[in-house]
């Protein structure tokens, strides 16, 4: 559709808008519901111990490869966005995308060399074969986070919900239920798992080839200083189902690991659908910060704190009601009930302050950016090693808890000093109250399904101030 088309009917680009925004959706939703299936699936594939190790090797790769890829997708986005032409933008994808090769393939040779090392240090000798068979895993991982960030900076946000997150949930969607009627093993679900980012990453591929008489594009000592900090920040920001289960697989048992495998990854699904509201406002953050567009930058801010508010409560909410009916499902799993209550008290909180952190990288600071991030992981990594005696694996959910109810505040004061901008505002602090009190009630009622139910309610009383102020907003605008 032509631009000169779009500028004369108006209304054929905003249905066009409302179109990608509904895709965009239902890819979302799409993968939150394949990925809650996918964790029924695999804990059903799996012996409970086996699952416990494979969750931590799964957390280890996700870690590795979300880090890497994401340290150098940033450094596209963040060159991208501030209106690269299309042959920079293929120039810049090689350069950073060879880098993450050669990177990413270094390091999986590491692994694969060092997994019996790996297994005995964490004294789960059956971890050296899940490390061993899924490090090509995080090699196509990290390339597929790689490629994403040249769509992210154009803010093509829809294509890059596609392919990182909707074909392989996909993939896997369509091929583990046949391993469970077949009655294939351990080795199976590794191979659908590989699967399930090559294939991405394939279909992928021809942006990397694109335009190759263009060349490289040169990168500066800057950038690779710029990314090298991004990678650090990001492998510290992997602390839901990342740093968390490498803390639980030290301390705990395998078994124990399950638990709190079941608990985090139905709760690294509360705030799922925000990010695809922070990925569409980096690229619009990072030109407005560009062209010092204060009064632009706040409405933005203020969209994305009351959408991303609605949604993570709507979800958590769902998760709610859901979770007694997975644990009827999977079995031995139910004392899980009450951890994943103070694991979505995180994401209702960090709901309220979207984008703090990616809107400071986006802005180019990144060493205080680097030092939150590194502070935040550093109470992950100590706190549980001092509580973890009195209170087992809630240890490891309260110290993110803490952490992010420490650090955002600290990074809603940076942004408003240094952009001139306001994160949160008085009128949030009264619904995000309510929705902690609502977890708090199903916390405090352990496995008692009325607790749970007075929570849930709770809970959702929460969305309704949020939705007025979120319509009335939208009227102004």
């Amino acid at each position: 559709m032509s631009s000169a088309l779009l500028t004369r009917f108006p209304q054929i680009s905003k249905l066009q808008k409302l179109g990608n925004l509904g895709f965009g959706g239902f890819s979302r939703i799409f993968s939150l519901g394949s990925q809650f299936v996918v964790l029924l699936l695999l804990g059903k594939l799996l012996e409970k111990s086996d699952f416990g190790d494979f969750m931590i090797v799964f957390a280890l790769m996700r870690v590795l490869s979300l880090g890497l890829g994401s340290g150098l997708a940033t450094l596209l986005v963040y060159h991208i966005s501030r209106n690269a032409s299309e042959e920079q933008e293929d120039r810049l994808h090689r350069s950073v995308g060879l880098l993450g090769l050669v990177l990413a393939g270094i390091t999986a040779l590491v692994l694969t060399l060092a997994a019996p090392w790996i297994a005995e240090a964490f004294d789960k000798p059956g971890l050296a074969f899940w490390i061993g068979w899924m490090a090509p895993f995080f090699l196509f991982s990290t390339m597929l986070t790689v490629s994403c960030g040249a769509l992210d900076g154009r803010g093509r946000i829809t294509r890059s919900i596609v392919f990182s997150e909707f074909l392989p949930n996909l993939i896997r969607l369509m091929l583990l239920p046949a391993l469970l009627l077949l009655g294939y093993g351990n080795l199976a679900v590794v191979a659908v798992m590989l699967v399930s980012v090559v294939m991405p990453w394939l279909f992928m591929l021809p942006m990397f080839k694109r335009n190759l008489r263009a060349g490289f594009a040169r990168l500066t000592g800057w950038d690779l200083s710029y990314s090298g900090k991004l990678t650090l920040h990001s492998f510290a920001a992997m602390q839901m189902q990342g740093i968390d289960m490498l803390v639980v697989g030290w301390l705990f048992s395998s078994t124990a690991a399950a638990d709190y495998a079941i608990a985090s990854r139905v709760a690294a699904l509360v705030p799922f659908l925000q990010q695809i509201i922070v990925k569409g406002f980096m690229s619009k953050a990072g030109k407005a910060i560009h062209e010092n567009a204060h009064d632009t930058l706040q409405t933005e801010i203020d969209k994305s704190r009351y959408t991303a508010a609605l949604l993570v409560t709507a979800t958590a909410v769902a998760a709610m009601i859901a979770y007694p009916i997975l644990m009827l499902v999977m079995g031995d799993f139910g004392g899980s009930m009450p951890l994943f209550t103070l694991l979505a008290a995180g994401a209702i909180f960090r709901s309220y302050f979207p984008g703090a952190d990616a809107l400071i990288r986006v802005a180019g600071h990144a060493n205080f950016s680097l030092g939150i991030m590194l502070t935040s992981a550093a109470m992950l990594l100590v706190m549980p090693f001092i509580l973890s005696e009195w209170i087992g694996t809630y240890a490891v959910a309260l110290s993110m808890l803490v952490s992010g109810m420490v650090l955002n505040p600290v990074m809603a004061r940076f942004i408003h000093r240094n952009l001139h901008v306001t994160l949160i505002d008085r009128s949030s602090l009264i619904p995000m109250m309510i929705g902690l009190t609502g977890l708090a009630i199903a916390f405090a009622g352990g496995q008692m399904i009325t607790s749970w139910v007075a929570g849930t309610l709770v809970l959702t009383a929460s969305a309704l101030p949020v939705f007025l102020v979120w319509r009335k907003r939208e009227h102004a605008t």
